[in-house]
């Protein structure tokens, strides 16, 4: 398959920190140079240089942490879908994270606008020993009459590997003529996000720590134990910045209860 943009990247452990091993890239796709915020774990942007995603545009993202190796991944702006007369975008991430090795994947907002069809499949392989936050947040764009949810359709499809076995399928889909807004779909909230925390060491107190979390949050917050070490997290809110919000506490408690790590500031304006 030809795509858009290919991106891909691999991280290592040498005697020091994790470093970037290898970067390929082609299309659309670029990655900056990485900057360490703390000393031993590289963070990186994933750029887009264009001006947004149309419709027939096909993307894939391939990164490996490798044993003992961490790594946050992070995008340079929203990813921003326009309208789709013809075909869906096509977005294809595939993280592979080895034994000990941690991954951080923290794109920016899927912003949609009218008549935008979009479809993302997300692939993640793990060791046992390996540990997992990956976000992800939708909102709807600018229309010319001012209406929200006029975009066609969105479609994400997750499947969480550990040791070769799946342990976590969610498939996401959102129509908006099929009433969004409705019980059980949005329920009047316009924002989406969801959390994916992986880790041996997610046991039920972190979790009760999550919980606590989002009874304090001013949006609707759910979380749910996965069948590994984990949980998923779901966000209902009336902005963007709601959403970011509750993103980067629950990020902090994973890097503080779980990786007894200091907080990555992950603002970029």
């Amino acid at each position: 398959m030809s795509y858009t943009g290919y991106l891909e990247l691999r991280a290592e452990r040498n005697s020091e920190r994790t470093v970037i091993k290898d970067t390929y890239h082609y299309g659309a796709f670029k990655v900056a140079r990485p900057i360490y915020m703390t000393p031993e774990s590289p963070f990186v942007y994933m750029l887009h240089v264009g001006g947004g995603y149309v419709s027939g545009d096909k993307y894939k993202t391939m990164i490996t942490v490798e044993k003992n190796a961490q790594l946050t991944a992070t995008t340079q702006s929203a990813t921003k879908v326009y309208k789709t007369p013809n075909e869906a975008v096509l977005q294809e991430t595939c993280i592979t994270v080895e034994e000990q090795a941690i991954m951080e994947y923290i794109p920016d907002p899927l912003i949609l606008y009218e008549n935008a069809a979009f479809v993302q499949e997300i692939t993640v392989h793990m060791a046992e020993s390996a540990a997992l936050f990956m976000c992800d947040s939708i909102t709807p764009g600018w229309s010319p009459d001012g209406q929200l949810f006029q975009y066609t359709s969105m479609r994400s499809k997750l499947k969480l590997y550990v040791n070769k076995q799946l342990k976590v399928y969610d498939h996401l889909y959102l129509k908006p003529e099929n009433h969004l807004r409705g019980m059980m779909k949005m329920e009047g909230y316009t924002h989406f996000g969801s959390i994916i925390i992986v880790h041996p060491n997610a046991d039920d107190a972190f979790i009760a720590k999550v919980h606590q979390l989002c009874e304090e949050a001013d949006c609707k917050v759910g979380a749910s134990a996965l069948p590994i070490p984990g949980c998923a997290i779901r966000i209902l809110a009336a902005s963007t910045q709601e959403v970011e919000d509750i993103i980067a506490k629950v990020y902090g408690l994973f890097r503080q209860h779980l990786l007894k790590a200091e907080v990555s500031l992950l603002r970029k304006y």
